[in-house]
C-alpha cells in the first residue's frame, strides 16, 4: 500500500514537473515571437578635415536584386541641416548608389535662435555667433562638419544573417570577394568574414591638402527578448579614411562583410 502510495505521489509531481516546464516553456515562447524584430540600418557620413564645397559623393548602396528598399527610405536626422544638402538614388555605370551632394561642408558651427508662434516652435533662424547665449534652449550651436544620412526599415520576416548573400541586401557595387579571417570579438564558429573590392565617386573644391573621410555601414539583424535581449546581425561596411585631396572621380575602396554573429534560437519565425 505504501509503495503503492508513493508511486502515484511520483507521478503527481512528475505530471506537476511537466506542466510547470511546458508552462514555463510555453511563456518564454510566447515572449519570443511577441518581441522578435527584423530590420536593417544604413548609415552614410562624409567628412573633411578642411572646408570644401561643391561637394558630390556616390557611396555604396543595399541593393537586392537589382532594387534597393533601404534606399526609398533615406533620411537625415540634421534637423537644422543647410537647403543645400541633398541626398538621392540614382543609377550609375555601377548599378544604383547613393548621391549626396551639398554646397559646403564648412568648418565653422552655425548659430540659431528659435521663432515660437503661438507657443509652438515653428522654425529656427540663423544668428551671429554674438547673440548665442550658452546654455539658452532658445538658442542652439550646430556643428556642421559631416553630412551624415540614415535609413531603418523594417522587414516581417526573419533576415539570413548567416548567408546574407543569397537573400538579403548587400551594399553594391562589389566584386573579387575573399574570405579572410575574423577579428576579435567576433571570431566564433558561426561568424564568416569576407572582403571586396567596391567604388566611390569623390568630387569637391577645396584645398589640396584635405584629406576626406566617407563611411557607409549596413546591418541587418534580429532581436528578441527571452530572460533579456538576444539578437543575431551581419555587418556590412565601407570605410575609407583620410582619402587625399588628389584623389577624385571613381575610386576603388575596401569593404569588409561579417556574417553569423550573435547568438541562434533554434525555430525562428519565418
Amino acid at each position: 500500500m505504501k509503495t503503492r502510495t508513493l508511486g502515484i505521489v511520483v507521478v503527481v509531481l512528475l505530471l506537476l514537473v511537466a506542466v510547470v516546464g511546458g508552462g514555463l516553456w510555453a511563456v518564454g515562447r510566447l515572449s519570443f515571437l511577441d518581441s522578435y524584430r527584423s530590420e536593417y540600418d544604413y548609415t552614410v557620413r562624409v567628412s573633411a578635415d578642411e572646408p570644401i564645397s561643391n561637394v558630390t559623393i556616390f557611396v555604396p548602396l543595399p541593393v537586392h536584386d537589382g532594387t534597393s528598399d533601404v534606399g526609398t527610405v533615406v533620411e537625415t536626422r540634421e534637423y537644422l541641416k543647410p537647403d543645400s544638402w541633398t541626398y538621392s538614388v540614382v543609377e550609375t555605370r555601377h548599378g544604383p548608389m547613393l548621391r549626396i551632394q551639398a554646397d559646403e561642408i564648412p568648418a565653422e558651427p552655425t548659430y540659431h535662435r528659435a521663432v515660437i508662434e503661438n507657443d509652438r516652435l515653428v522654425r529656427w533662424e540663423q544668428i551671429p555667433v554674438e547673440e548665442y547665449v550658452q546654455n539658452d534652449s532658445e538658442t542652439v550651436r550646430v556643428e556642421h562638419d559631416a553630412v551624415e544620412v540614415n535609413a531603418d526599415l523594417a522587414t516581417n520576416r526573419s533576415i539570413d544573417t548567416k548567408s546574407p548573400e543569397r537573400a538579403e541586401p548587400l551594399l553594391n557595387p562589389r566584386s573579387n570577394a575573399r574570405a579572410v579571417p575574423c577579428e576579435w570579438p567576433h571570431d566564433a564558429d558561426e561568424t564568416q568574414c569576407y572582403s571586396y573590392d567596391t567604388m566611390i565617386f569623390v568630387e569637391y573644391d577645396g584645398p589640396e591638402t584635405t584629406n576626406l573621410t566617407v563611411t557607409s555601414e549596413l546591418r541587418g539583424g534580429n532581436s528578441w527578448w527571452v530572460g533579456g535581449w538576444n539578437f543575431n546581425e551581419y555587418t556590412d561596411r565601407v570605410y575609407v579614411y583620410d582619402l587625399p585631396g588628389d584623389q577624385q572621380g571613381w575610386v576603388v575602396v575596401q569593404g569588409e562583410l561579417q556574417t553569423g554573429v550573435g547568438n541562434y534560437p533554434l525555430n525562428p519565425p519565418q
